[in-house]
C-alpha cells in the first residue's frame, strides 16, 4: 500500500488501468488546450525549481497529524470562526487552493500551504484586490507548469511539484529539466483539480492519515447557486443536473464536480486512514445508488475536530 511519494509508481491510481486512462484521458483534453503553453512556463520556471526544491523535501514533515484541506465552496462561509480557532493548534495542517486563498486570508484563516496546480494565467483573477504581503507566512506548493508571473508575487516560500501533463513528449521533456523530478524522478498522478491532489500531497508527502474536509460541497443548493464562495465566475453557466446531497435533499451538480467527487472518494477508498468531510454540505462522500460511501464519515466540523484530537492522542475514534 502507497506510504510516500516514492511509491507512487504502485499506488493505486497507477495499478488501476480504467482509472489511471481516465484520468490521463482528462489531462490529455486540457493539455490540448493548455499544453504548449505548460511547457513555456515549464521552461521559464526552470531556474525557480532549482532555487525553492520540491514539496517531497518535506516527506512524512507532518507525520501523525490531521490535514485540514480548505476548498472554496460557499458552505465554508459559515466555518470560519471555528477554522480560524482551529489553525493555532500545531496538531493541525491548513492546505488551501489558490482559488480560496483570498476568502481564508481576508478571515484570518491563514494556511500552512497553498496549491496552485493549474497552469493557466487566467487564475490570477482569484488574487484581485488581496494584499500580497499576506502570503508570506505560507508555503506555495506550484506545478511546474504554473504561470512564472504568478509565482513571482507571492510573498510566502514556494516549493515545485511536477504532475504528469498528458501532453505530448512534454513528460520527457521535464524529467529533463527537472532531473530527478519530484527529487525522486516520478511524476505525480494528476487527480482531475488542486483540492485532490491537495489530499493526495497530504497523504503521501506529509504522511498525514487524517484528512478534513471543508468547503467541498461538489454541488449547488439551488440551480442557480453561485459556483465560489466569494464572487461570481463563467463557470457557473454550466450546465448542472441533480444529484442527491449528504442530508438526502435535492442538490445541482456539474459534469466536472462529479468527476472531481468520484475520482477523490475512490482513491482515498483505497487507502488506510480517517477521513472526515466536515463541509457540512453538498454531496462529496454520497453515492446516489448506494447512499453514504463508508470510509468518508459525513460530520459537523466540531465533531470531526473531536474525532481528529482523539484519534491523534489516544489512535482510536471516539465511539459513537
Amino acid at each position: 500500500m502507497t506510504t510516500s511519494v516514492a511509491d507512487l509508481k504502485d499506488d493505486f491510481l497507477g495499478a488501476n488501468k480504467d482509472w489511471l486512462g481516465f484520468v490521463e484521458g482528462m489531462s490529455q483534453r486540457t493539455g490540448d488546450a493548455y499544453g504548449e503553453s505548460w511547457v513555456r512556463n515549464a521552461s521559464d520556471n526552470r531556474p525557480l525549481v532549482k532555487e525553492c526544491g520540491w514539496i517531497t523535501e518535506a516527506q512524512d514533515s507532518h507525520e501523525g497529524k490531521t490535514a485540514v484541506l480548505c476548498g472554496a465552496s460557499p458552505a465554508i462561509k459559515r466555518q470560519f470562526e471555528q477554522l480560524e480557532n482551529l489553525r493555532q493548534d500545531p496538531g493541525f495542517v491548513f492546505i488551501g487552493i489558490t482559488s480560496g486563498i483570498k476568502m481564508l486570508l481576508e478571515h484570518g484563516v491563514t494556511p500552512h500551504y497553498c496549491m496552485m496546480v493549474d497552469g493557466d494565467v487566467k487564475q490570477e483573477r482569484f488574487w484581485e484586490g488581496l494584499d500580497m504581503s499576506k502570503t508570506k507566512d505560507t508555503t506555495l506548493i506550484a506545478s511546474v507548469c504554473a504561470p512564472n508571473a504568478l509565482l513571482k508575487k507571492w510573498r510566502g516560500p514556494v516549493k515545485f511539484i511536477a504532475v504528469m501533463s498528458g501532453y505530448g513528449d512534454s513528460e520527457k521533456r521535464f524529467a529533463k529539466w527537472f532531473d530527478p523530478v519530484n527529487g525522486c524522478g516520478l511524476f505525480f498522478h494528476a487527480l482531475m483539480s488542486q483540492y485532490n491532489t491537495a489530499a493526495a500531497v497530504a497523504y503521501l508527502v506529509f504522511g498525514i492519515r487524517i484528512l478534513i474536509f471543508v468547503g467541498a460541497e461538489l454541488s449547488f443548493p439551488e440551480q442557480d447557486s453561485p459556483y465560489y464562495a466569494d464572487r461570481t465566475d463563467v463557470k457557473d453557466s454550466w450546465k448542472r443536473g441533480k444529484h442527491p446531497d449528504i442530508y438526502g435533499k435535492v442538490a445541482w451538480t456539474n459534469y466536472m464536480f462529479f468527476s472531481l467527487k468520484v475520482c477523490l472518494e475512490d482513491y482515498l477508498g483505497k487507502l488506510p486512514g480517517w477521513y472526515f468531510n466536515c463541509t457540512e454540505a453538498g454531496i462529496f462522500g454520497v453515492s446516489a445508488r448506494y447512499g453514504n460511501v463508508p470510509w468518508i464519515q459525513q460530520m459537523k466540523l466540531s465533531n470531526g475536530i473531536a474525532q481528529a484530537r482523539s484519534i491523534m492522542k489516544t489512535g482510536r475514534p471516539i465511539l459513537l
